[in-house]
């Protein structure tokens, strides 16, 4: 069975960017969910596409309580009632302890639609599985190579609606059926998710995809802490958002923001105390948190997209472009700061700040990072930022001019960057802070 999964993202730019035929400017895609919604037993408010293992998956929420009957009844602990076999058999009103199911069969489209609904605060959220034969109509997104509709093969589908009810429950229970981070792209990957849930208001499932994120300090950006602690404090759940912050407050022994816009009264103490210590600059500390963070933001979802669908091109080079499009407005924000004062000192945006500075002439244009080389080389020497940076500087431009590379920090689709000499690199390094390579 092929597995074709789409990186989490919002509905409508994922799904104008999936691969397939086109007919009348509208994709597959489009044209797919449009044909999902028509066989839909009950009106849904909105219907976004969720990730597509084994199958066509959607993630669908309403305004307000769905009072259709269902198929099927499923509690939490995984047991289930059908209905509608026998008349005496009929379900109350549903409850948050339990998902009712319906499920439809076309013949007509050689599918089988499964959707899972669950109550939060009394509005009806939940799941649209597709069982998709492969046809000319939708090559792409049909998923099974046999008649999922045929009464033959009820035994087989059978199975794989069973598989969905566990994978229903699990995520309904907060995981999503992921776990904890054990990469950095593992990490991306929850953050994007969380995000796109929480775009979509879906606020308590984006939530425990949040933790499950945080759940790692080496892998967290520290600036997303507070960024996702804001968005707490923009649906009143005041309660994470100050488990964020104090979660940032914990990594970093520096962090603070102004203390008379900070409504927790322990965090405005601690705020209060570290703004003495420290008075950063803090609107540009956090302007250039902010660009660090959408710097890499871009960077992973084109990244993660491009390594694991290759196949899906047009959505790739859109995410490229978009990354593209960051690094420009990125440069612009940051040459305004260094024409107003040249390279920030560390004292006054930390770590990050500088760093975001270095970041941004990283995945710029040669002239551009030419120009900045004198500007790093001056903020080493005053202590501003570590030495490693200015090597990985130095040795791209090098790589760009078609020069051998001194720190051996550049690789291309062929490995690791010609070296200018292979026997004293790890010497080279050393004396920069950078760890030993392996050469081969």
């Amino acid at each position: 069975m092929t597995k074709k999964k789409l990186l989490l993202g919002t509905a409508a730019s994922v799904l104008v960017f999936l691969t397939g035929c086109q007919t009348n400017n509208i994709s597959e895609a489009q044209r797919f969910e449009a044909s999902i919604r028509k066989e839909l037993p009950f009106r849904i408010d909105s219907l976004r596409w969720f990730d597509g293992v084994d199958m066509a998956t959607y993630q669908f929420a309403s305004q307000d309580y769905i009072q259709a009957l269902p198929d099927a009844e499923i509690g939490m602990n995984g047991e289930w009632s059908v209905y509608r076999t026998f008349d005496y058999q009929k379900a109350s009103r549903q409850t948050e302890d339990k998902v009712w199911r319906n499920v439809v069969v076309s013949k007509k489209n050689q599918r089988i639609i499964c959707i899972d609904r669950y109550l939060r605060d009394g509005r009806t959220q939940g799941y649209v599985y597709v069982l998709q034969c492969e046809t000319k109509k939708y090559p792409t997104l049909g998923h099974y190579h046999w008649d999922v509709s045929d009464p033959h093969n009820i035994e087989s589908a059978g199975a794989a609606l069973d598989h969905l009810r566990n994978l229903t429950l699990r995520r309904i229970k907060g995981s999503g059926g992921y776990t904890t981070p054990a990469s950095q792209d593992d990490y991306w990957t929850l953050m994007f998710h969380a995000d796109s849930l929480f775009a979509d208001g879906l606020y308590a499932e984006a939530k425990q995809i949040y933790d499950l994120a945080f759940t790692e300090d080496r892998y967290i950006l520290p600036s997303q802490l507070s960024t996702v602690a804001k968005k707490m404090m923009a649906i009143r759940n005041d309660e994470a958002a100050q488990n964020y912050f104090n979660h940032r407050v914990q990594m970093e022994k520096d962090f603070y923001e102004e203390p008379s816009a900070c409504p927790y009264p322990e965090l405005r103490d601690t705020f209060e105390l570290r703004k003495q210590t420290r008075n950063y600059n803090l609107p540009l500390k956090q302007k250039l948190e902010w660009i660090f963070e959408r710097d890499q933001y871009d960077r992973m979802l084109w990244s993660l997209t491009a390594n694991r669908h290759p196949e899906q091109t047009r959505r790739n080079n859109m995410l490229g472009a978009r990354a593209w499009d960051t690094d420009s407005t990125n440069l612009v924000m940051v040459n305004e700061v260094l024409s107003e004062g040249g390279v920030p000192r560390k004292s006054q945006v930390g770590e990050f700040g500088l760093l975001a500075v270095w970041l941004v002439f990283q995945h710029n244009p040669l002239e551009q990072q030419e120009r900045f080389l004198p500007q790093l080389e001056e903020a080493v020497r005053r202590g501003d930022i570590a030495p490693m940076y200015l090597a990985m500087l130095k040795d791209r431009i090098d790589v760009r001019e078609g020069r051998p590379q001194k720190y051996g920090t550049q690789s291309g689709p062929d490995g690791l960057c010609p070296l200018l000499d292979a026997s004293r690199v790890n010497e080279w390094r050393k004396e920069v802070g950078l760890p030993p390579i392996e050469i081969k």
